[in-house]
């Protein structure tokens, strides 16, 4: 099961970063998602996500060396 983490976070984070876009997984636009809703918290929730995946890959880097 350890090896596999990785894979479910990148994929969990993957559909966060989706579902920020206003999209479900396979990229279809969700409903009820306005360019405001993208705009502003999508955007936030990218960023959140971006900083999240840095940190993570980072700390595998680490654990690499």
């Amino acid at each position: 099961m350890e090896p596999f983490l990785p894979l479910f976070f990148y994929t969990l984070m993957f559909w966060f970063y989706r579902m920020a876009e206003g999209k479900d997984l396979l990229g279809k636009p969700r409903p009820n998602v306005d360019d405001q809703w993208r705009a502003t918290t999508g955007r936030t929730m990218r960023r959140a996500v971006i900083i999240i995946v840095a940190a993570y890959s980072a700390l595998l880097l680490v654990q690499l060396r």
